[in-house]
């Protein structure tokens, strides 16, 4: 048996509704299960892309956030992307994200500019 795909990746949070608005509201992620989880049938929050899902579990724990990260996969229907980018760079800054500075770049399973967040607490 291989492995095919990705289906989930769980994440926790402090502050489920920061990080609610950031995926959902600031990225456009599709919003699943906040019914089930408001009832205590889950204990997290989805957001989804691409049908793979992001669970968001909140905690009162406290970590640290060090080398951890998600890479999403940004696609533009706009002859140029580059403008739309930069706009989405800006709102992300807006809200206080820290943004990798240079060009964006292609590799291998990550294209574009990193969101840097070893500085900032969890969200």
């Amino acid at each position: 048996m291989d492995v095919v795909d990705l289906d989930h990746v769980a994440i926790r949070v402090s502050d489920l509704d920061r990080a609610l608005s950031f995926y959902h509201d600031l990225l456009g992620m599709e919003l699943r299960d906040r019914e089930r989880y408001d009832a205590g049938e889950v204990p997290y929050v989805a957001v989804v892309a691409g049908g793979r899902h992001v669970h968001i579990v909140p905690t009162e724990e406290e970590f640290t956030v060090e080398r951890e990260h998600i890479c999403f996969l940004l696609r533009s229907s706009e002859v140029d992307s580059r403008e739309e980018l930069e706009d989405l760079l800006d709102r992300l800054r807006e809200e206080g994200i820290e943004v990798e500075e240079g060009e964006p770049y292609r590799r291998y399973g990550a294209y574009g500019r990193r969101v840097v967040t070893e500085s900032r607490p969890a969200v």
